[in-house]
C-alpha cells in the first residue's frame, strides 16, 4: 500500500508553511505571493497530491460550481446558452453542471429534488413548464440560490432574466408589414412554457384579419417540417411566417424549398433565437438577435445577490429570408 501524501508534504516540498499551502489549494490566495502559489501547485504535481473537493467545499463553503437546468439541449438555442455559460464560468475558474430535463416537469422535479446542496453554489434553471414547474423550483429555492433563465414558472419568487417576448413579436410583425406582407402565419408551440405563451399572446393581440396561428407540439425541426405540410395543404393567402424558434424555422424553410416554394418570394420567413442556424440557413434567417451573452451576464449578477426580474430588449437582425 502506497504512502499517503498530505498537505504537510506539499508544504515541505514547496518550502512554505502549511497555512500558506492550504490557502493556495482552497482558492483563497489573498496575501499569497504568486511565486509561492506556483511552487505549491508544482509540488502537488510532483507528489501527485489531489485536492479533496468535498472537504475544500466544507472549509470555504464553495464548490466553485453552478448547475444549469435546461429543457432540451438538442435545441440549438439551449445548446448555445450552455456553451455561453461554460465559457464565461471557465474564465472565472468555475465549473458548470448541466442537466437536461427533456421538456418534462416530471424529470425536472426528480432532478431538482435530488440535487445535493454540497455539489453546487447556485442553480440556473430554465423551467420546463410555466404551470407545472413552480412547486419543484420553489422547493429548490429554499436551500439553493436560484435564478430562472429565459422562462419563468408560475408562483416562484426566485429572480429571473428573460427576453421581452411581446416587444420581439412587435419587431417581427412591424418588419413584415413594412415589407408589404399582410397575411402572417405564426408557427407556435403548444408547450406550457412562459416564452411560448407570451409570444403567442402578443401575436394574437397584434393580428390582422389575414393573420393566423398554427400551434405545433414542440420546438423541434420535425414540428417545422409538419407545419410546412399543413401550410401547403391549406395555404390561404399567407405570405409571411413567424417561427417561435430557429429550429422550427429550419424545418419549415427546408420543407417549403423541397416543395418548390421560394423564400422570400412566396413566403417571407422570420424567427426568434438568433442561433447559428440563422446564419447557416439558405437564405439566412431574419431573426431576433442572440441574447445568450446578455442572458448569462444578467443571470450571474442575480445569482450573486441581485433581486427582481431582468427583461432584455430584443434586437432585429435582417437577413435574406424576409426579402
Amino acid at each position: 500500500m502506497g504512502v499517503r501524501i498530505g498537505l504537510k508534504d506539499v508544504a515541505l516540498r514547496a518550502g512554505v508553511s502549511v497555512p500558506t499551502a492550504s490557502r493556495v489549494l482552497s482558492g483563497v490566495q489573498r496575501n499569497v505571493d504568486p511565486e509561492l502559489a506556483l511552487r505549491v501547485r508544482k509540488a502537488c504535481d510532483e507528489l501527485g497530491y489531489k485536492v479533496n473537493a468535498a472537504a475544500r467545499a466544507l472549509r470555504v463553503q464553495s464548490m466553485n460550481s453552478l448547475a444549469l437546468v435546461v429543457p432540451a439541449i438538442a435545441n440549438a438555442y439551449f445548446a448555445e446558452l450552455v456553451s455561453a455559460y461554460s465559457r464565461h464560468l471557465d474564465l472565472q475558474g468555475k465549473r458548470l453542471v448541466t442537466i437536461d430535463t427533456d421538456e418534462s416537469p416530471g424529470i425536472e422535479q426528480r432532478q431538482l429534488g435530488a440535487m445535493d446542496r454540497a455539489l453546487v453554489d447556485g442553480v440556473l434553471v430554465v423551467p420546463a413548464a410555466f404551470k407545472r414547474s413552480g412547486m419543484a423550483i420553489g422547493e429548490l429555492a429554499r436551500s439553493h440560490r436560484v435564478v430562472q433563465v429565459d422562462r419563468r414558472a408560475r408562483g416562484v419568487a426566485a429572480p429571473s432574466v428573460r427576453l421581452d417576448n411581446a416587444a420581439g413579436v412587435r419587431l417581427l410583425v412591424d418588419h413584415l408589414r413594412a415589407r408589404g406582407r399582410r397575411n402572417i402565419l405564426m408557427v407556435a408551440a403548444q408547450e406550457d412554457s412562459s416564452s411560448s405563451i407570451e409570444r403567442t399572446a402578443a401575436f394574437r393581440a397584434l393580428a390582422g384579419p389575414g393573420d393566423r396561428v398554427l400551434e405545433m407540439p414542440s420546438f423541434t425541426v420535425a414540428s417545422g417540417i409538419d407545419a410546412a405540410k399543413l401550410l401547403l395543404a391549406d395555404p390561404g393567402d399567407t405570405d409571411a411566417i413567424i417561427c417561435t424558434a430557429d429550429i422550427v424555422a429550419l424545418g419549415l424553410l427546408t420543407a417549403l424549398q423541397h416543395a418548390g416554394k421560394r423564400v422570400p418570394a412566396d413566403y417571407a420567413i422570420t424567427s426568434f433565437d438568433g442561433t447559428y442556424i440563422s446564419d447557416t440557413a439558405a437564405p439566412g434567417l431574419t431573426t431576433l438577435g442572440s441574447t445568450a451573452k446578455r442572458m448569462v451576464e444578467a443571470s450571474l449578477t442575480l445569482l450573486d445577490g441581485g433581486d427582481g426580474d431582468v427583461v432584455l430588449k430584443p434586437e432585429l437582425v435582417v437577413r435574406g429570408s424576409s426579402g
